[in-house]
């Protein structure tokens, strides 16, 4: 049987201005919502230190908006620890909005569910 599923691939990390090079550590993101037991949106995208990563879709006729931001939070270097910051709406309702520290370079993941039943997973992991 399909399990009924869409991915949703519009994140797109955001760019800096043409003359700047991106100079922060990027992530693999990863986030999924499960209704009922069943995905009913999944994406996973790059994002960059000290920039936000959005998305949307239409599914079904009902609007889901994403926003994610990657900055660092406390340390210097290798130690710093990092937040990835998220905004995750259907419609015009806020489904979750996730903060997720982690030690630069490691992994890390979060869920998260609302009273109708949603449940939201967030995942980053370093790329090499």
């Amino acid at each position: 049987m399909i399990r009924p599923a869409l991915v949703v691939a519009a994140l797109l990390a955001a760019t800096p201005a043409l003359a700047q090079e991106p100079t922060g550590e990027c992530y693999q993101l990863e986030v999924s919502v499960v209704q009922n037991g069943v995905e009913v949106v999944s994406t996973r995208t790059q994002i960059i230190e000290d920039m936000t990563a959005t998305a949307s879709a239409n599914i079904n006729g009902v609007a889901y908006a994403f926003e994610a931001d990657l900055f660092t939070v406390q340390g210097d270097g290798d130690e710093a620890q990092m937040m990835v910051q998220a905004h995750l709406s259907r419609g015009e309702a806020e489904i979750a909005a996730p903060r997720l520290t982690f030690l630069r370079g490691d992994r890390a993941a979060v869920r998260v569910g609302d009273e109708s039943g949603d449940l939201l997973t967030m995942s980053i992991s370093p790329i090499e």
